[in-house]
């Protein structure tokens, strides 16, 4: 089966099945794809955005959309007057936090100060490993700027990666296409230095990857379609944490292999107490589920359980630690 995006405005489910089409390109350059049932989704910088409502996504988001690199200086410029939470202040800080966690042993110069090295090398030592057992076709929801969709690809035919963030899938895309990312790495306060990184012998050719801007919630993904399903730190940022657990489980194929991890760090910001996973442990309570195939289409056996090190790097003074529960499954 070939990596393919799928349109999710008109995607209906009934008792038993679930009717896709799937989107092709259209537009002078091919820069928009279309659906069947009339809906046309942009494809920006290489990237589709492709959920239920782009529209919406568009307006709350266009500062991140249309955004382009700049100088260090100028970024210090942009972000100097303004409340640290206005739009491209963040944009700034979180591209600057998550090249560092994602590729900060390939930067130039590397990441100093609390939490500099790579965030993701234990995550990364993980999925390298899996590289032994290879699969058709892998996925990752909440894949960033693409460290991780680098790594599943030594290990997989093809790969496809999705973010709701579009500057780090943006970045993303032109990491794996081979290309050097300088960005302003944040120093102190709104002070930014100057860095670049570049994938070198981890790019991934344009023909064995998809990266795309959506929902992790509602990806525009063939469901059943891949044999390693992968969920890194994305539980405890969306929503509804089941439905992210029955959205994973929809695209795993039987016999597939589910990835996740989460410190399981609740924030009332981000979704309700009533939707948060178990009690005391949800780290258990997780495995319980899997195990137990509660909501899902099917039971999982457990394969592998860790407690990994996170830590992220948020400026030279300061970071953010976790200790982070990692489970892969088999689904039975």
């Amino acid at each position: 089966m070939e990596l393919v995006l799928v349109c999710p405005g008109c995607r209906t489910r009934t008792a038993d099945r679930i009717d896709v089409r799937t989107l092709d390109p259209s537009g002078p350059l091919g820069d928009v794809l279309s659906c069947a049932c009339g809906r046309r989704y942009p494809v920006i910088d290489g990237v589709p955005i492709v959920m239920a409502d782009p529209a919406a996504y568009l307006r709350a988001e266009m500062a991140t959309v249309v955004e382009r690199e700049l100088s260090p200086e100028v970024v210090a410029l942009l972000v100097g007057d303004g409340p640290d939470d206005a739009p491209y202040p963040r944009l700034a800080e979180h591209l600057s936090i998550y090249l560092d966690a994602h590729w900060g042993d390939r930067a130039t110069p590397p990441p100093d100060g609390p939490g500099a090295g790579l965030a993701v090398q234990a995550m990364v030592d993980k999925i390298a490993a899996r590289a032994a057992a290879p699969v058709g076709l892998a996925v990752e929801l909440g894949c960033s700027t693409g460290r991780i969709v680098a790594e599943l690809a030594r290990g997989a035919d093809q790969v496809a990666g999705l973010d709701l963030h579009f500057g780090a899938v943006r970045r993303a895309r032109r990491l794996l296409d081979g290309e050097r990312v300088d960005y302003p790495r944040r120093m102190i306060g709104r002070r930014y230095a100057a860095a670049s990184v570049a994938a070198g012998d981890r790019s991934v050719p344009a023909a064995r990857r998809l990266l795309v801007c959506g929902d992790a919630l509602d990806p525009p993904l063939v469901p059943g379609a891949f044999d390693r399903v992968v969920a890194l730190n994305l539980l405890d940022s969306v929503a509804n944490p089941r439905q992210l657990l029955a959205v994973l489980d929809g695209l795993c194929a039987p016999g597939g292999e589910l990835i996740l991890s989460s410190p399981y760090a609740w924030q009332s910001s981000v979704m309700a107490d009533a939707e948060r996973l178990g009690g005391a442990d949800p780290a258990v309570d997780l495995a319980a589920l899997l195990r137990d195939g509660t909501q899902l289409s099917a039971r999982y056996r457990i394969e592998d359980e860790a407690e990994l090190p996170w830590t992220l790097r948020r400026d030279a003074r300061s970071c953010a630690t976790y200790a982070i529960h990692y489970l892969r499954a088999r689904k039975m």
